[in-house]
């Protein structure tokens, strides 16, 4: 019996030894590691590999090779400076080549003091990574930014607040909602971007010439909010964030899965928050929780080597209350509002009620991006969107009428870009695009109140064209922009007797 148990080993052992000479260890796979805005290549890009921990690095034209590869799955780390990581993974049965692309980005650092003399000016963007939105998910957008180099908030209760570039807001600031232009931030400056910062993985402030693609009406900044692309992972992957805050008794959770598949790639993002009536050393102010509810949907296929297409839709729903002793209504309250030790209408005790003066806000929008390479150096991008935009506010109303909206308003938005890439010789970078935007702004009737902001149909379309280059030393950017806008507008007269009042008007613009 013992021998036979040896015997058996013996076999095992020899067996293995076959099978692993007889299984094809010679497998080689090279790449092409490349920016996916730029299309130029990457040089001294890391590419690891987890289960052989082995790696090597690509050369000046973005390219590596890797050897002696056995048949099997295998999880690629791509890293290189001014990128988020990107884990890959891949099934490799034979000789592979590989084409990865990734989002190069400057990434921003916490506060730096430089002592010495200013030689240049420098305008580089910024940016805010997965990492640092999870360490701060209490968080608005606007929250995030506070702390970047020329990025100021203004604020208008603890859940609403507006980011300011350089002195620039509202509509002379674009908000990009994963590319596409957020629409509902012409509205005024008590109106929060509708955006879960939990479905971006990267908010970044352009700065400079390469603002210019993104709109006529900025005036030299753009706020962009991106997912990154779904790694290719064939195993589910998920992540479940919890944060609770002490001060309104806050609770937020946030989960995120997502898995790779050659039929489909997604990915499915949800968060939920609750907040309670903040609190100061003495007392709570009334009315100052929020209730959030957001979910987006992203989905991605590769029809083959030359087409990519990616889908993406979202819907943001938020309640916010609005601390009643800072609604004032006429300069008596007001005056009195500035003497007071304690504001109007504080409460011992906590609550999560939301009453009026309150808004009710929700966004919604669907995205449709395909992405045509025409050849290793040139690329065709088109991408359709749509938007719903619904808010309410209610104010305190005499009669019973507090949860009628004082204004009601209701934008549907098209959005439509066609981008052509080229990569030139030397490094040069050339980019053409037209941009098509129309807008339906509607007040919903019912709120016996004049309206804040009239009807009105706006038509845009803009063509663009960039021309960038980059070396180890030096950035150039240049471009040129023409925007023609025509706007129907139609309104009630302030005064008595009342008249429907018709505007139309047009605007030409070059950048």
């Amino acid at each position: 019996m013992y021998n036979k148990k040896i015997f058996l080993l013996l076999f095992c052992c020899v067996a293995n030894i076959i099978i692993s000479y007889a299984q094809n260890c010679s497998i080689s796979i090279d790449g092409y590691v490349y920016d996916e805005v730029s299309l130029s290549p990457l040089a001294y890009v890391n590419i690891y590999v987890q289960e052989t921990q082995d790696g090597v690095t690509t050369d000046d034209d973005g390219r590596f090779l890797l050897d002696n590869f056995c048949p099997g799955e295998y999880h690629f780390i791509i890293s290189h400076i001014g990128c988020e990581d990107e884990k890959l993974h891949f099934d490799i049965s034979k000789d592979t080549s590989l084409s990865i692309a990734l989002s190069h980005t400057p990434s921003a650092l916490g506060t730096v003091v430089i002592t010495g003399e200013k030689e240049e000016s420098n305008q580089a963007n910024l940016s805010v990574a997965r990492t640092v939105i999870e360490d701060n998910s209490n968080q608005n957008l606007s929250g995030l930014l506070e702390n970047e180099t020329g990025v100021h908030l203004i604020k208008n209760g603890t859940g609403i607040s507006k980011p300011v570039v350089h002195g620039l807001f509202g509509n002379r600031l674009l908000i990009l909602n994963n590319g596409i232009q957020q629409s509902g931030q012409q509205w005024g400056n008590d109106h929060s971007p509708e955006i879960d910062p939990f479905a971006s993985d990267k908010i970044t402030v352009l700065k400079g010439a390469s603002a210019i693609e993104y709109g006529g009406g900025n005036l030299g900044s753009v706020i962009l909010t991106e997912p990154k692309r779904i790694e290719r992972e064939h195993h589910l992957h998920g992540q479940v964030n919890y944060i609770f805050e002490t001060n309104g008794r806050g609770h937020t959770i946030n989960t995120r899965l997502e898995k790779y598949d050659e039929a489909i790639a997604w990915r499915v993002n949800g968060t939920i928050k609750k907040y309670g009536d903040r609190k100061t050393p003495d007392y709570f102010l009334k009315n100052t929780g929020l209730e959030e509810t957001n979910l987006s949907v992203q989905l991605e296929k590769s029809w083959s080597d030359n087409l990519f297409v990616d889908f993406y839709a979202s819907t943001f729903n938020t309640e916010l209350g609005v601390l009643r002793g800072s609604h004032i209504g006429n300069l008596t309250d007001l005056e009195q509002a500035f003497t007071r030790e304690e504001p109007f209408f504080t409460e011992p005790d906590f609550s999560y009620a939301l009453d009026a003066p309150r808004q009710d806000v929700s966004h919604h929008l669907a995205k449709l991006k395909t992405r045509f390479f025409i050849a290793d150096n040139k690329s065709i991008n088109l991408t359709l969107a749509g938007q719903i935009n619904n808010r309410k506010e209610f104010d305190i109303r005499r009669g019973g009428r507090s949860n009628i909206a004082a204004l009601s308003l209701n934008q549907l938005t098209f959005n439509s870009d066609l981008n052509y890439y080229l990569q030139l010789e030397n490094n040069w970078n050339l980019k053409i695009g037209n941009q098509t935007i129309l807008t339906d702004n509607t007040n919903n009737p019912g709120t016996g109140i004049l309206p804040l902001i009239p009807n009105y149909i706006s038509r845009k379309s803009g063509l663009f064209s960039t021309l960038s280059k980059s070396t180890k030393k030096t950035s150039l950017d240049l471009g040129v922009r023409y925007d023609f806008e025509e706007q129907i507008a139609k309104t009630i007269s302030s005064t008595l007797p009342r008249e429907i009042v018709r505007f139309e008007n047009q605007f030409n613009n070059v950048s």
